[in-house]
């Protein structure tokens, strides 16, 4: 099994930690990632697409029209998974859009057919999860961990074709595999605010303040996610929350991935956990996880 891998912009110039830890687990499990030369930004669904759609759709072709068909591509970002699905739904939707789009790539002596598969990284775990099962050889005892799934692993439905957009179950049943217990909160399908930061700061404050305040009400001890953007909403407002409102945040944030890594055995110093804003450090030692 093996993929080419789309790490996107927002993970490797910000956060390449979570790069590390995807890497690790997914070597783990036996699954190639293949770097590929030449990939741009996806681009952003939430900035490019709004301002000219024909230009999102022609950059988000160039890239797929770089994979070499190794079981097609793979990306460690939901937001880089719906726009590349995205642009496949709308060039397979309709002739005249594909037939643009390659007029545009043409000038760059490329071409792009429409047939490059592409899957969100959660996916592919939740698709092998006897083999995720048979890795773990730390259970995650005594974690109480609220999921937030966030708006483009999701949405639109008829696009992203995975999971249920209103009763989503794949990240649960992942962190239920590593031995962790899943908690249901209110507000768990809301957006956490990121994409509104630049235009309206109070506003994505506020929608981050209502999910954090419903896991704090569900006993949670930690969080996990899927996307690099809600990863930063959450890592680095509570801190800012806490000053405003006089709150008490202090959940640790994981990505997906650094769950499933220490799960597979991998110590904290070999993560990157030390790059994190709210260190993991305090719940390890509450729960005492690493003895």
């Amino acid at each position: 099994m093996s993929y080419d891998l789309f790490l996107g912009c927002v993970i490797p110039a910000r956060l390449p930690f979570l790069e590390l830890s995807s890497r690790k687990i997914f070597e783990k499990l036996g699954i190639k990632l293949h770097d590929v030369d030449g990939f741009s930004c996806c681009p952003d669904p939430t900035g490019v697409e709004l301002i000219d759609h024909k230009t999102w759709l022609a950059l988000g072709a160039r890239n797929l029209s770089l994979c070499n068909k190794n079981g097609g591509l793979i990306s460690f970002c939901s937001g880089c998974v719906e726009t590349l699905k995205g642009v496949n739904h709308s060039i397979n939707s309709s002739n005249k859009v594909k037939n643009e789009v390659n007029d545009v790539l043409h000038t760059i002596g490329k071409s792009y057919d429409g047939s490059t598969q592409v899957t969100h990284f959660a996916q592919v775990l939740h698709e092998n999860l006897e083999k995720v099962k048979e890795n773990v050889v730390k259970p995650l005892e005594n974690f109480k961990v609220a999921v937030h799934y966030g708006c483009h692993y999701l949405r639109p439905a008829e696009i992203i074709e995975w999971d249920d957009p209103f009763e989503p179950k794949t990240i649960d049943e992942i962190v239920e595999v590593l031995g962790a217990e899943s908690m249901d909160y209110d507000l768990k399908i809301e957006c956490c605010g990121n994409p509104i930061d630049k235009s309206d700061k109070d506003l994505s404050l506020l929608m981050i303040d209502n999910k954090l305040k419903a896991i704090q009400e569900s006993g949670a001890n930690s969080i996990v996610l899927v996307c690099p953007a809600c990863y930063q909403q959450f890592e680095f407002n509570q801190r800012e929350l806490n000053l405003k409102n006089d709150s008490n945040y202090d959940f640790p944030v994981f990505y997906l991935s650094e769950l499933v890594a220490i799960a597979f055995g991998f110590k904290p110093e070999e993560l990157g956990f030390n790059f994190h804003r709210i260190k993991p450090n305090k719940l390890f030692e509450k729960i005492q996880f690493f003895g």
